[in-house]
């Protein structure tokens, strides 16, 4: 039924616009990087038990199948080096970097300029695609383009001075951190192609967070060398809290939602409800986000919005509705032919 996806795409979008504000309630306490570490051994397992639990329920769907016989079971695909190869650079973008983008950058800026930026990776992931020849140039993606650059910039300017007299506007370096962030994502979603599907869904998230697991170990036995030799400064929280029992339960709960809801639902939400409907749609619902994300800053961190973040907002969700109606005029198109 054509509604469960779409309650699924709404759910998700609930999710990841509480992600933000979640995390201003860990980070006070815990590391960044321990933090995506975290998030990424977490997906990994939650994914391995459901590929364990799909292999479960097939064969004791077809228990009495020959070796010759027809099931409608989904092929799967032997991965090559060359595979193993395209997931962990796909990782590292996906995962690796615009997770620790994105941790690092959020201590020193707001949950509003988080939630208005991030869909912003819907016209990253158009740019990306035009390089790489999935999508033809046309004059309409030159004025989304345009559009979603200029709403971007308007929130981010980084040659304003950080406003003391409001806070929520964050730092500089940290919206800039938080735009490569978005870039990072947009550039595995553009590499990504059908290499999902070609492998199975499941499979392909168990084996990106399982990667971006590994190197995300990599970039945290980097960061604790390079402190331990004072090329960086201590960092004000610790890499891991040094009492669990003093944290306070605002913590857990955010790490909770961060662990269950904006990590492990929201990637199973997401991966189920795109094969079931249009990709074209899926765009709209993005908008959900920022609107999300700002209601609950509002209404659980108190955040104030300046009216340079209003305005790049509204310019930013202005382009993605524009991308979201090309691509449904596109694809009505192509059934018309």
């Amino acid at each position: 039924m054509l509604y469960q996806p779409i309650l699924a795409l709404i759910a998700v979008q609930f999710l990841f616009g509480g992600l933000p504000v979640a995390s201003k309630f860990v980070l006070p306490y815990a590391h960044p990087m321990t933090v995506v570490v975290t998030r990424s051994l977490f997906a990994s397992l939650f994914f391995l038990a459901l590929m364990a639990l799909s292999q479960f329920m097939s064969k004791k769907q077809f228990p009495t199948l020959s070796p010759t016989s027809e099931a409608p079971r989904s092929v799967q695909v032997a991965l090559t080096a060359k595979n193993h190869l395209t997931l962990a650079m796909l990782a590292f973008f996906g995962v690796t970097f615009n997770q620790s983008a994105l941790f690092v950058a959020l201590p020193k800026t707001s949950a509003s300029i988080t939630s208005i930026i991030s869909p912003s990776i819907a016209l990253f992931t158009l740019v990306f695609s035009l390089f790489l020849g999935r999508e033809k140039f046309e004059k309409s993606t030159l004025l989304i383009i345009l559009l979603g650059a200029a709403g971007v910039f308007v929130v981010v300017n980084p040659f304003q001075a950080h406003n003391v007299a409001n806070p929520y506007g964050g730092e500089a370096w940290a919206n800039m951190l938080n735009v490569a962030s978005a870039a990072s994502y947009a550039f595995y979603l553009a590499l990504a192609g059908p290499l999902p599907a070609q492998i199975g869904t499941i499979r392909f998230s168990l084996m990106f967070f399982f990667y971006g697991f590994l190197l995300n170990l990599v970039v945290l036995g980097g960061y604790v060398i390079a402190i331990e030799n004072q090329w960086l400064p201590a960092p004000t929280t610790a890499l891991l809290p040094s009492t669990f029992m003093a944290l306070p339960t605002s913590f857990w709960n955010g790490l909770a939602f961060l662990l269950l809801g904006a990590t492990a639902l929201t990637y199973f939400l997401n991966m189920w409800a795109i094969q079931r409907v249009r990709p074209s749609y899926v765009g709209g619902f993005v908008c959900l986000q920022t609107v999300i994300g700002l209601y609950l800053s509002k209404q659980i961190l108190h955040e104030e919005l300046s009216p340079r973040m209003i305005t790049g907002s509204l310019m930013i969700l202005s382009a993605i509705v524009l991308l979201t109606f090309f691509y449904i005029k596109r694809s009505r198109n192509k059934l018309a032919t």
